[in-house]
């Protein structure tokens, strides 16, 4: 059974040139993965502060419509965005940005985006959401984008692992060796990113914990409880779900039976 094929698609939500549809399709499934994950990030965040006198440099992987730099440099919450976005008219771009504009911004982070959807990334880019947005696709094109990026300190993503697969972190972390020599970026700071991530528990993590591991990389599951992202779109999604995670002698039990999807979080460090 593909995972992929029983995940439901939101392709064509991605390719709008404001979040409006998507953040409307993420409210009826009462998506809230993001505001789980924010804390966790920003944890990883404070404790490389304590080492790193500059910004730290953060690399979004499928940053759809700058959510995550919305919530985490903007100190916004979902229910925040939702209540602005999905009012009774939609705003302006204008009155986007004065939206942006009036939010205290976290000068200490720097976000730099990956998806391979055009339209989210010069949204974000137009909204200061981040330094530099790159469309790319991590698995099968050249990253020559990747080497004009400063020292990334952290590399996240939210519900995007699964889409992407081993060879997205292998394309990566082969880049991020090769930068290791680097001496001026040794100066500013961290050479090896770590790495957060969540992952939906019916999607197998074997090829890319040996990817991590092939770099030096140790990658561990946290042992926080899994964390809710959405509610299944349909009964279908959540039937194939179930047998699929059953099938994997996953119990699904207070989790996926109660009719909402359910992520792992993964954090990967490179053993000095």
């Amino acid at each position: 059974m593909n995972e992929l094929k029983i995940k439901k698609d939101f392709t064509n939500i991605y390719t709008q040139n404001s979040p409006c549809e998507y953040l409307k399709e993420m409210d009826r499934l009462d998506y809230s993965i993001s505001d789980s994950t924010k804390p966790l990030y920003n944890s990883i965040i404070k404790k490389l502060e304590e080492t790193i006198s500059r910004p730290i440099n953060v690399l979004d992987l499928g940053s759809s419509y700058g959510i995550n730099s919305s919530l985490m440099k903007y100190n916004l919450t979902m229910s925040e965005l939702n209540d602005f976005f999905l009012s009774s008219s939609e705003p302006t771009k204008e009155e986007t940005k004065q939206f942006y504009e009036k939010c205290t911004s976290n000068d200490a982070l720097n976000f730099f985006q990956i998806d391979i959807s055009k339209e989210v990334l010069k949204f974000s880019k137009d909204m200061n959401l981040c330094e530099m947005g790159m469309d790319v696709n991590l698995e099968s094109e050249k990253l020559n984008l990747l080497e004009s990026l400063p020292s990334v300190d952290v590399v996240i993503a939210t519900g995007c692992v699964g889409y992407i697969g081993y060879k997205a972190f292998l394309n990566l972390l082969r880049i991020i060796k090769n930068r290791q020599s680097n001496s001026i970026e040794s100066e500013a700071g961290c050479v090896f990113p770590v790495f957060a991530f969540s992952v939906l528990r019916m999607f197998d993590m074997k090829d890319i914990k040996d990817t991590f591991e092939m770099y030096g990389y140790s990658i561990v599951k946290s042992d926080i409880k899994p964390i809710r992202q959405r509610n299944f779109s349909d009964q279908q999604e959540k039937m194939q779900t179930v047998s699929l995670l059953h099938g994997m002698g996953i119990n699904t039990e207070k989790y996926e039976d109660d009719g909402n999807l359910y992520a792992d979080f993964y954090i990967a460090k490179y053993e000095e």
